[in-house]
């Protein structure tokens, strides 16, 4: 699967890019975002996948290094959590 963080929401943009795909972002299908316990937004990017165990890659990626603790993916005009 490949997944990029598109925006940085806590930082100063330092984490921009973070994951394993370098190209466009806009060419991966799939919106998701990063979330603390508390619900607030960490972190936006985009990914190929959000069906398989591999959806969670960018997740694992946060909770090490920002403490955050949910996915949400976009379907439609709403987000989902896996």
């Amino acid at each position: 699967m490949k997944w990029v963080i598109t925006q940085d929401k806590i930082g100063d943009g330092e984490d921009t890019g973070k994951g394993n795909f370098k190209g466009d972002a806009d060419s991966l299908p799939h919106a998701f975002r990063l979330l603390d316990d508390d619900g607030e937004v960490y972190y936006h990017g985009r990914s190929s996948d959000k069906n398989s165990e591999a959806a969670f890659q960018p997740l694992e990626w946060a909770m090490s290094h920002a403490g955050c603790t949910e996915i949400q993916y976009r379907n439609g005009n709403t987000w989902e959590t896996l």
